[in-house]
């Protein structure tokens, strides 16, 4: 049988959390013949602690699972013991962490090897495993997160990522732009739609957990952290009582004070194959996060996903997204964003069906990753890398 290298993706995030661009990169190689080894995000032993979701994570029952790939290749998750806190605090304890990650990854995996990490952290990977190549993938501005970050360890250990990498990846102008002073061959990669996938919203039927919410709705999809800007839904829930806030994800930071508002809901995480029944009972969807450094480097997956649902989008500006003005109602503040939506709610279309289907259509994950397959295959021997698909 044909040796392939598995190509190892360190993520940010669950499997089985928010479908994101982790899991379409992973499956889309996987399907195009690689075999592929997802780790989960990392939880440290203080992580059940502040969130009780987190115990089954701590000490995983099945730390190695085979996911069903309709292709050639294969995809396995990989869900590490927790890790020791602070590791984004003190260099000493993230290499201890990536050591014993590295030891999991070896029994689940043989090898040889092709890092794909989106967490500058696995740079301390590459000493255990010795990968053919790593090619890092910049998702975000990972020194400007809350919580036990030190910026300059996080940025330090970025750079020493960037550093030993063959090509890197960034989703947006402002973070390749950052990492173009590190590396010469720093490629721009957005993110993107699963366009099929969302672009029968019209012809489903809206979710049942939507109806004992009146309309009209606006929804929002996505993790619910510290970059949502809850002082603008708060404003906006408060000025138009008569619509309905529908938010739809995990939360992951106090939202105690939009609880508290008779027209804001929460749904909590909802499987991804829901979601465009969900995005069919909405009048508009929302994208609000604050403005600071972190959001203004984000490329937002779920604008992509609305305007393949056909839905109208309300979002706070930034940088990235004023290129797509034409296609959104791009808004600065409550006033803003309530004129777009009293212009929705009055029948109003920011740009025709056919400008929106073109758009989109030239930004679907399947274009995606056939860039990082290319990619990859260009680095990686002939005799480890699979046959074309």
């Amino acid at each position: 049988m044909r040796r392939v290298s598995t190509v190892v993706l360190t993520a940010a995030v669950a499997w089985t959390g928010t479908h994101a661009r982790p899991q379409h990169v992973a499956l889309g190689l996987a399907r195009r013949g690689w075999d592929v080894l997802f780790v989960d995000g990392p939880v440290t032993w203080i992580g059940p602690l502040k969130n009780p979701d987190l115990r089954a994570r701590a000490i995983p029952k099945d730390p190695l699972r085979d996911v069903p790939v309709d292709g050639s290749g294969r995809l396995r998750v990989l869900s590490p013991m927790a890790s020791a806190p602070f590791g984004n605090l003190y260099r000493p304890v993230n290499r201890i962490n990536q050591w014993l990650l590295a030891e999991q990854i070896r029994r689940a995996a043989p090898g040889p090897y092709v890092l794909l990490p989106m967490l500058p952290g696995s740079v301390d990977l590459l000493p255990h495993l010795h990968p053919l190549a790593t090619v890092y993938d910049c998702v975000d501005l990972h020194a400007e997160f809350q919580g036990f970050v030190h910026p300059a360890l996080v940025t330090r250990m970025e750079q020493d990522l960037v550093a030993v990498s063959r090509v890197v990846f960034a989703t947006a102008d402002a973070l390749r732009e950052r990492l173009l002073a590190w590396h010469n061959d720093v490629r721009l990669v957005p993110n993107a739609a699963e366009v099929e996938h969302f672009a029968k919203t019209s012809e489903l039927p809206e979710h049942p957990l939507l109806a004992p919410i009146q309309k009209p709705r606006v929804g929002y999809v996505g993790g619910i952290g510290s970059w949502v800007d809850q002082q603008l839904i708060f404003q906006l829930a408060v000025s138009r009582p008569t619509v309905q806030w529908v938010m739809i994800g995990p939360v992951e930071t106090d939202v105690s004070r939009l609880r508290g508002l008779p027209n804001v809901h929460f749904l909590g995480l909802q499987p991804y194959a829901q979601l465009p029944r969900f995005l069919a009972g909405f009048d508009a969807a929302l994208h609000a996060f604050v403005q600071n450094d972190l959001t203004q480097s984000v490329n937002p997956i779920k604008i992509y996903e609305y305007l393949a649902a056909g839905r109208e989008v309300i979002a706070t500006t930034s940088r990235e997204l004023s290129r797509m003005d034409r296609l959104l109602w791009l808004v600065r503040n409550a006033d803003d964003a309530l004129a777009a939506l009293d212009a929705i709610l009055a029948g109003a279309h920011r740009c025709s069906d056919a400008d929106r289907q073109a758009f989109v259509a030239a930004h679907s994950w399947d274009a995606r990753v056939s860039e990082i397959d290319r990619v990859l295959r260009a680095i990686v021997p002939a005799e480890l890398r699979p046959p074309r698909v």
